[in-house]
């Protein structure tokens, strides 16, 4: 729902619906903040707009002026970044036990394995990616072709290549377009899949993840999404001249720190 061309291909009521839970559940999760710690906001700040706090605050990537951002300091971010899954552990499963007390419609009880299964269910990782191959298999059509990041293959036909996600489904659970790259299929299939290249097989397919990036570049509906799903998750990625380079240094830097605080498998 955050990326515009997905977005617009939903009916009005399905989007009216969503902007209706989007605000149900800022209210909702606003609670936990409030009441963390003694009183109220003992812990954490009220929220405010981005555009309103000091310059010294760090925003997560993304961030845009007007957002509502809740301040964290930096001593208990980073216990939060080391003990990222065990909160989260922590946290499904006092959800599931609360739940499990809480009577459903029709007087209905819900388990806790049941509750469990529904917070843990990943999207399907199969989701159709038909306009982005269609879009990539264009320009291989016009003799434009890529370069797998991971094995250094050049990719000049629609059947040497799998549409992977840099980051896997199961981490990071979008079909935003720089996070999605032809890469050689055969490793993919048997060698990747969902794990994610270690430091130092990044750091040396940066140079190539911005090659893709510009060669996305050159068919105008790719170089339109790719800005839109860039600016969805990055901000301040320069010029056109500039614009490849400086979003493939942010991908691969934000790649490692997530697989990193996730316990991500590497190859």
């Amino acid at each position: 729902m955050r990326t515009p061309r997905r977005r617009a291909t939903y009916s009005p009521e399905l989007q009216q619906a969503y902007r209706q839970t989007v605000a149900a559940t800022a209210k909702a999760i606003q609670m936990p903040i409030k009441y963390a710690g003694p009183g109220h906001w003992s812990v954490f700040d009220a929220p405010v707009r981005y555009d309103q706090l000091p310059p010294t605050v760090l925003p997560l990537p993304g961030t845009q002026p007007q957002d509502t951002c809740v301040v964290v300091p930096a001593s208990l971010w980073e216990a939060f970044h080391r003990l990222s899954l065990y909160v989260e552990a922590l946290c499904l499963h006092e959800w599931c036990l609360f739940t499990e007390g809480v009577t459903q419609e029709n007087d209905r009880q819900a388990t806790r394995g049941e509750v469990y299964t529904l917070l843990t269910a990943r999207p399907d990782n199969r989701r159709p990616l038909s306009w982005e191959r269609n879009q990539v298999d264009i320009l291989l059509h016009e003799n434009i072709h890529f370069i797998c990041p991971w094995t250094q293959k050049r990719l000049t036909q629609p059947q040497h290549y799998d549409l992977d996600h840099l980051l896997p489904l199961a981490v990071y659970p979008v079909n935003e377009l720089w996070n999605l790259l032809p890469v050689d299929r055969e490793f993919n299939q048997h060698k990747k899949r969902d794990k994610v290249p270690d430091a130092k097989r990044l750091a040396a397919a940066e140079p190539l993840l911005a090659a893709a990036y510009n060669t996305y570049h050159q068919s105008p509906a790719l170089q339109k999404a790719m800005r839109e799903d860039a600016a969805l998750r990055f901000s301040g990625l320069g010029s056109d001249h500039t614009f490849a380079t400086i979003l493939a240094s942010r991908a691969v830097r934000f790649i490692d720190d997530v697989a990193a605080a996730r316990y991500v498998q590497r190859f």
